[in-house]
């Protein structure tokens, strides 16, 4: 029979006894994910919340994108889909030449950091620092080379030719 789990205020490896006393667990990490919704839809994870720390840094979505190995485009549909969920607009383009162009946090932006940096706050003082790690963030929605090697196999087949021997002058 497995123990009632207590709360604890403190982090503790987890490496145990099993119950029956027959063995051991092995050396495990605690891995936890926070997230926000609205009205049961996604809003933001931990991948938008590293995404819009490193446009705070950066001043641009595509250094963002490019320092959790994102696409540009991926990192762009997000913060779109982000933005359709709440109802506002969390980035605003900042238009000019050079460096003086990008995009910047708006105040909802901001406000949407420091709530998800106290969740992981506490999260992390309950239970450690458990989070994912940002090669976690960009290995996310990665195909292996196996899923790959198995959808390029399944292209469909070639389309007959327009005329009997392949002419397509013979067409007019």
């Amino acid at each position: 029979m497995i123990p009632a789990v207590r709360p604890t205020n403190r982090a503790r490896p987890v490496a145990a006894s099993v119950a029956s006393g027959t063995g051991e667990i092995p050396d495990t990490t605690v891995k936890t994910k926070v997230w926000l919704e609205r009205d049961g839809q996604f809003v933001l994870g931990d991948g938008g919340f590293l995404l819009l720390l490193g446009i705070l840094e950066h001043g641009s979505l595509l250094g963002a994108a490019r320092q959790i190995r994102w696409s540009y485009r991926h990192a762009w549909g997000y913060l779109r889909r982000a933005e359709a969920a709440l109802g506002t607009r969390l980035t605003q383009a900042r238009p000019g030449k050079g460096a003086s162009r990008g995009t910047v946090l708006t105040e909802a932006g901001r406000l949407i950091i420091e709530r998800l940096a106290e969740i992981r706050n506490r999260i992390d003082d309950a239970v450690g620092p458990t989070g994912p790690t940002p090669a976690d963030v960009a290995s996310r929605g990665r195909r292996t080379t196996r899923e790959r090697r198995v959808s390029s196999a399944r292209t469909p087949p070639p389309r007959p030719p327009r005329d009997r021997d392949g002419d397509w002058r013979r067409g007019r």
